[in-house]
């Protein structure tokens, strides 16, 4: 019986990476017998590499409550799709991080999808890599700048944020567990330290998990992807959030950050800073460490109860920004717009100038055809 691996992230650790890295060498999966499939389900905004977006695909209302479900028309069509690979390959590879969030509160899709594909002769497994909490929370803050999904300061959106993602993960592995059984859970831990595998990153590890390596000829591209913004750039993009049309669809602005950051500026090695305040980030971890400990004794059979083995940058100062530096980038940012802007009004009054001479000459070609194809007397 093949079976379907479902990578579910959670977001920040790594998925973007882990999936350009799988996508890139999907060749090489087929040969030890993995697929890593196009679905032919593309979403806007959404990467071929995520082909487990089907999942999620569509929001559906019922009594009164929002719920993220799989368009039926789509489900169908991939798991019958999954199936006729399960017949070629012994494994199969999915991934969504945003599964992770949508997913989280509702067993019952987590039990339809494990008895729809088993009736399709497929077994699940469910792949998730568990970031420590507080490092999640200030990343996914810092995403969520960067994606111009909000203005607020840290505090004014960390609610929102406990809201909208699952940081227990005890209790999510338990509803998991419940759903698709305990074995069938692959938990890993996204943390320098932990990662197996010969060269410990992440890449190692995540081959490690079908039983490959980089040595069975994988390559990894040098590429960075989810580039940090410096603190001084995360806060121009947070005050330039309150623009009322988002600085995403504005291709001066978004491309002018990726620039600046591009250019490394002079303040990228800025000390490391956190948005909590003093004491409140150990505090925050420490709400965790029960349930933390349970989860690695429980599903990762560690008697030290130690799930994170990295302890450090819990006590960092709090960002303040430095008016000196911001108004630099400031200045730098705007300026460069302004050279942006000017390089398209020359390039554009080149075209008119260009647009106007093929304009000037079509008439006169006219005007000399006209005058030696006209009537004789005309002429005289």
């Amino acid at each position: 019986m093949a079976i379907v691996y479902l990578h579910i992230g959670m977001p920040k650790t790594g998925t973007t990476a882990i999936q350009n890295f799988m996508w890139n060498n999907r060749e090489i999966l087929e040969k030890h017998g993995i697929c890593y499939p196009d679905l032919k389900f593309h979403y806007l905004h959404i990467p071929y590499a995520r082909n487990a977006h089907f999942l999620i695909s569509r929001r559906t209302v019922t009594d009164g409550a929002i719920r993220q479900l799989p368009d039926p028309a789509e489900y169908v069509s991939v798991l019958d799709l999954l199936a006729g690979y399960g017949k070629h390959f012994a494994r199969i590879f999915l991934t969504d991080e945003s599964v992770w969030r949508h997913w989280a509160n509702d067993p019952a899709l987590w039990e339809k999808l494990r008895d729809d594909l088993k009736q399709r002769g497929l077994d699940l497994r469910i792949i998730t890599y568990l970031r420590r909490q507080d490092q999640f929370i200030l990343s996914i803050y810092r995403q969520k700048v960067k994606s111009s999904y909000t203005s607020d300061s840290f505090y004014d959106y960390l609610d929102t944020l406990k809201e909208m993602y699952p940081v227990d993960f005890l209790a999510y592995m338990n509803m998991l567990s419940e759903c698709v059984g305990k074995e069938n859970l692959i938990i890993r831990v996204y943390e320098k330290g932990q990662y197996r595998g010969p060269e410990q990153n992440l890449f190692s590890d995540f081959l490690d998990i079908f039983g490959l390596s980089m040595q069975n000829g994988f390559v990894a591209e040098q590429s960075e992807y989810n580039l940090s913004l410096t603190d001084s750039l995360f806060e121009l993009r947070r005050i330039l959030n309150l623009l009322p049309k988002s600085i995403r669809k504005d291709p001066i602005f978004s491309q002018n950050i990726k620039t600046m950051l591009a250019n490394n500026s002079p303040y990228a090695d800025e000390p490391k800073t956190s948005f909590f305040r003093p004491g409140e980030q150990a505090a925050y971890l420490e709400s965790f460490a029960e349930s933390n400990d349970r989860l690695a004794r429980e599903y990762l059979g560690r008697a030290d109860g130690k799930l994170f083995y990295d302890e450090s940058d819990t006590t960092l100062p709090e960002y303040q920004s430095s008016t000196d530096i911001l108004l630099r980038e400031t200045i730098l940012f705007y300026a460069n717009v302004v050279q942006k802007m000017e390089e398209q009004n020359q390039r554009r009054d080149r075209e008119l100038a260009e647009l106007r001479e093929s304009v000037f000459l079509y008439r006169l070609k006219r005007k000399i055809k006209r005058l030696f194809t006209a009537d004789p007397v005309q002429r005289s």
